[in-house]
């Protein structure tokens, strides 16, 4: 009964959206939908007991509607938790657009989900790709209309991953273009994580589970290597953002790439019978939405709460939050550490077990075996380079420095209660930093079912050894190494403790209220309040480092920017095209059907 009360709860959160219903009710729904997954995820077989009614099994096609698979449920856990929070965000999702994608990722139909996901993206992402996505989704489901079983035939199945790479990268807002942070992605909000986590169901249901494995590796290597082009294109982005929003947007599309990148390694592991590679992949791709995602989550509930008291946080006018907004501040800090993936934290160990991954893919002997793997491990080298660097310039430009507005100066903190949803994000975050494994052991009949290492009920009895998570630890996909982060966060616990206990027996001094970081300027003149522009940091500061530390760009700038002018006046010239093109046919519309249809029958009577 389990599955059938979760869809019930669902639907009527979608029906109280639509009507003037109190959000405490809403809160209420999304909280007995959270308790209903976990139930069901520490009870794997409450999610495969057939249904039955009056002695004799339900139908095929309700069963299909009712039923609730291991796969959906940390997607739907994630759904959940994104549902119960983000009411106190500054741009809310509508709770229709939430419910709609825990339903379309509960069901187990491919057909259902496709038109379910479909229906989900008006809802979450607005633009002109929305369209492309929406017939992306329509072409996949299509393809998976007979089941997608046995019965799919090999031209359908090889052209299966192409509109359903392009469906869920419009799902998860991703894009090729490194440096279109400024105006061309929309700020992070509930709607980008519902979709992030919308998109990572969508990669694992359709490209691991509906052709029961049947795309070879070459498909999971060539989707390992899109995501990881996307990752690196996400990192630029989120570098490049001129506010904190769009920083968050594109940290977020970073870890959509990576996400992609887990679902080929995952194809890589079932086409060459590696399920120890395959479940590795697949318990990293579990536990990317819990950890980074709920992380990124608490920062957009955080940056709305600022921005109402400080004004719009564009870096280029924001500073000084950590000494006139601390608590603020710590939770930004916080949630920025996990979302950067500083170890040991849990953006750290999805990374760790990443490299682990992409060290245990098979290779051939030789050199040329070598580069596939040296390539994977280079870029994602750099989009950890890059998260990093984007968060450490978001948070010291925003936490350090100075006030540069009169608004951002009197800005005052928030209160503990306002600041309570995005506490409870980070403290999902913190759990599963520090104790992976219990969200892994809740999510284990998913990650078996990805490797296909157990039956129909996956109880564990058909398991082996390897494939068992463990409650403290981390262990890589071919047992060459353990990671522990609960022992990693003690240590430095003890350290910091130790550091606490000295500065108070040495007797420092009180603090006093002042800016955190003056940037090393002399103090501001009577007539600059602020300080003088020229000598504050600003957002283009770790950028211009990054650039001078390379050093090679400077080489490419010319040949480079003659190229994007060559490329938009080619984009130019097409649109004009286009436009006289469509003013063409609009004006000799029937014309030309005339001309088809005598062109038509000539051919028609020459072909006779």
């Amino acid at each position: 009964m389990f599955p059938i009360l979760l869809l019930i709860v669902l639907s009527g959160i979608l029906a109280a959206s639509l009507m003037p219903v109190p959000a405490a009710a809403i809160r209420a729904g999304w909280a007995l939908a959270l308790v209903l997954g976990l139930a069901m995820a520490c009870l794997p077989a409450l999610v495969y007991v057939p249904l039955q009614s009056s002695g004799r099994s339900m139908p095929a096609a309700l069963l299909a509607v009712v039923r609730v698979d291991a796969l959906s449920l940390p997607f739907v856990l994630v759904i959940s938790a994104v549902g119960l929070a983000s009411g106190t965000a500054e741009r809310p999702l509508a709770p229709s657009a939430l419910a709609g994608a825990a339903l379309a990722a509960t069901t187990g139909h491919p057909v259902l989900f496709g038109v379910g996901a479909a229906t989900v993206l008006p809802m979450i992402h607005a633009g002109r790709g929305v369209a492309w996505g929406v017939l992306a989704g329509a072409v996949a489901t299509a393809l998976l209309a007979d089941g997608g079983g046995a019965a799919m035939g090999g031209w359908r199945l090889a052209i299966l991953p192409a509109p359903v790479l392009l469906f869920a990268a419009l799902l998860m807002g991703l894009s090729p273009r490194p440096l279109s942070g400024a105006r061309r992605v929309r700020p992070a909000g509930a709607g980008e994580l519902a979709g992030f986590v919308l998109g990572c169901c969508l990669l694992v249901r359709m490209l691991v589970d509906w052709p029961a494995g049947r795309i070879g590796a070459s498909w999971g290597m060539g989707i390992g290597g899109i995501g990881l082009l996307l990752a690196m294109a996400g990192g630029g982005r989120a570098l490049t953002a001129r506010d904190a929003p769009r920083v968050l947007a594109g940290m977020l599309a970073a870890w959509g790439g990576v996400a992609m990148l887990l679902v080929g390694l995952a194809v890589v592991g079932r086409a060459d019978d590696l399920p120890l590679l395959a479940l590795g992949a697949a318990r990293t791709l579990f536990l990317l939405p819990a950890g980074a995602g709920m992380a990124v989550l608490a920062a957009i509930l955080v940056t709305s709460g600022i921005t109402r008291e400080a004004g719009p946080l564009v870096l280029a006018r924001v500073g000084g939050l950590a000494a006139l907004m601390p608590r603020a501040g710590a939770t930004l800090a916080l949630a920025l550490a996990i979302a950067c993936a500083l170890p040991p934290l849990a953006g750290f160990a999805v990374l760790w077990l990443l490299v682990q991954s992409l060290l245990a893919l098979p290779r051939a002997d030789g050199l040329a075996g070598e580069i596939p793997s040296l390539l994977a491990l280079c870029g994602g080298g750099i989009v950890s380079g890059l998260l990093l660097l984007a968060g450490v310039r978001m948070g010291a430009i925003l936490l350090l420095g100075r006030p540069r507005t009169p608004r951002c100066a009197a800005a005052a903190d928030l209160s503990p209660a306002r600041l309570g949803a995005a506490l409870s994000c980070l403290g999902v975050a913190g759990a599963v930093s520090v104790l992976p494994g219990l969200w892994l052991w809740l999510t284990r009949a998913a990650g078996w079912q990805v490797a296909a290492l157990g039956g129909a009920v996956p109880l564990g009895a058909a398991v082996p050894d390897g494939a068992r998570p463990s409650p403290l630890s981390l262990s890589a996909a071919g047992g060459t190494g353990t990671f522990y982060p609960a022992g990693i966060v003690l240590l430095f616990g003890l350290c910091g403790g130790v550091v606490l206990m000295l500065s108070r027996l040495g007797g420092a001094l009180p603090a006093r209220p002042t800016v955190a970081w003056t940037e090393g300027a002399p103090p501001s003149p009577p007539w600059m309040p602020f300080g003088d522009p020229a000598t504050q940091a600003g957002p283009g500061l770790f950028v211009g480092r990054l650039d001078a530390v390379l050093g090679l760009t400077r080489l490419l700038r010319g040949p480079v920017r003659g190229l994007l002018r060559a490329v938009r006046w080619v984009g130019r010239r097409a649109a004009e095209l286009d436009d006289r093109a469509a003013a063409l046919t609009a004006r000799h519309a029937m014309a030309l059907v005339l001309a088809w249809i005598v062109v038509a029958s000539l051919i028609r009577m020459w072909a006779g």
